[in-house]
């Protein structure tokens, strides 16, 4: 280990990275979730946190060439996830924006990986609770930093 940190982070990292697994395959073994390919479903999600961006901006958030964006965003049209829509402040340029559909299915399976995890947080003790609590406020500190 090169940072003494190096411990936390691989700790984290693999936690974070089980708990996606483990809530995935379980609304896929409930029939309730629709997945998709992580490289698209980050396009989606960034563009449903940023409407109306331009895919250079896509890609500059997502830190992938523009080409790259621009591939899985036509995959995105065709199956009726975004939307491109004229740019109003340059007409010979487009927007993205996320499919009403899409959106109503997108918050349909957050509300119900929430509802899963929130059921087995229940079952933690009311320290273990507070503790998950306590951290929230640290990884998003963690994700802003990374992001900038």
């Amino acid at each position: 280990m090169s940072h003494p940190d190096e411990g936390i982070a691989r700790g984290l990292l693999d936690a974070a990275f089980d708990l996606r697994r483990v809530l995935r395959a379980h609304l896929d073994e409930s029939g309730t979730d629709e997945t998709l390919p992580l490289a698209q479903a980050e396009v989606v999600r960034t563009v449903a946190v940023f409407p109306d961006s331009r895919i250079g901006d896509i890609a500059s958030r997502l830190k992938l060439r523009p080409n790259t964006v621009s591939t899985l965003v036509r995959t995105l049209v065709d199956k009726g996830l975004l939307d491109r829509l004229p740019d109003p402040a340059d007409g010979r340029a487009v927007v993205l924006r996320v499919n009403d559909e899409r959106a109503a299915r997108r918050a349909r399976r957050t509300d119900r990986r929430a509802e899963v995890l929130a059921a087995e947080i229940g079952k933690l003790s009311a320290a273990e609770r507070r503790a998950v609590e306590k951290a929230l406020p640290t990884l998003v500190k963690l994700n802003d930093a990374l992001r900038a």
